[in-house]
């Protein structure tokens, strides 16, 4: 049987998408995609039968019963979000507390880097999500006729921006106060340039929150459609072998000790990880509950 994978394109995945490791027993159809096209196709129509997963949408069709995929602790996607918050050069937002009681664009709420982005704030900076009022819409071009607002548990101000804006144009003209998006916008460069980096040199900030936490935060995970394992219960430490094969991306063996445990995948050594998503996704209203990881993974898995 040949399995639809879809995933991207990175160091970690390449040997998989090249076809040099494969799943025992099966054939391997890799598809590399978009993350937001891999991301609606997966959720709304499981077009694949593994797919990389957005994190925190995955937390929120678990929550809700609607997740027809079951998550293997495999996490190809991470990243520190500092470097997302952009706010416009002369608008008078200097440090992470001024966005209290501000106007922030995102592209979708409900994507992992906005999630980690939001509970930074709270964590470290004392601004919770609902001191912020938040507005959805495309960062550079108009790419959707319609946005879509989600529903989330509290009363934050969560809105779309109005048809044809664009959260970059917005910015500039002082109709929002900042963007989190994980791609720099439109205007965005050294001065005079007209937006900037809220954190100036963000990989010292992250350099530092990695050093008081421990945590480089996870932003997808793996999932194999359920139905598939109802009827192959073995494939889910297949799937899992495969990507830990795959994750041994160096030739250099000192490099390659120092690359997989930053990229490490399993539960046990990603736990205040994945615990803080989880805390993040109740905490901002996108589950009713802190999930535990029980719930996220296949049982097979757990101990790994």
């Amino acid at each position: 049987m040949t399995l639809i994978l879809a995933c991207g394109n990175y160091d970690r995945t390449r040997r998989l998408i090249d076809g040099e490791i494969g799943i025992e027993g099966h054939g391997l159809d890799v598809q590399t995609l978009p993350p937001e096209t891999m991301f609606a196709r997966a959720f709304n129509d499981l077009a694949f039968d593994i797919s990389e997963l957005s994190f925190s949408t995955y937390l929120m069709h678990v929550a809700r019963g609607t997740c027809g995929y079951a998550g293997i602790p495999v996490f190809p996607s991470r990243a520190f979000r500092h470097s997302a918050i952009y706010v416009r050069a002369d608008g008078g937002v200097e440090t992470p507390e001024d966005l209290s009681g501000r106007v922030v664009g995102v592209r979708n709420y409900l994507n992992t880097a906005a999630l980690v982005v939001r509970g930074l704030l709270s964590d470290v900076y004392g601004v919770a999500a609902s001191d912020i009022s938040w507005r959805i819409g495309d960062v550079d071009d108009v790419e959707r006729d319609t946005i879509a607002v989600p529903d989330v548990l509290g009363d934050t101000d969560i809105r779309a921006v109005p048809r044809g804006a664009t959260l970059s144009s917005m910015l500039v003209a002082g109709e929002i106060d900042a963007i989190v998006h994980y791609h720099p916008p439109h205007g965005f460069g050294p001065a005079p340039a007209p937006i900037k980096r809220l954190f100036a040199d963000s990989s010292a900030a992250e350099q530092r929150y990695f050093a008081d936490t421990g945590v480089f935060p996870i932003m997808h995970l793996v999932g194999v459609r359920r139905t598939l394992l109802r009827d192959q219960p073995s494939l889910a430490s297949k799937v899992y072998d495969a990507f830990e094969r795959a994750r041994n991306v160096s030739e250099n063996p000192r490099e390659q000790e120092t690359a997989c445990d930053r990229w490490a995948n399993g539960v046990a050594r990603n736990r205040a990880a994945l615990e803080m998503l989880s805390r993040y996704a109740f905490e901002q209203g996108i589950t009713e509950r802190q999930l535990r990881l029980d719930e996220l993974f296949v049982p097979d898995l757990m101990q790994t």
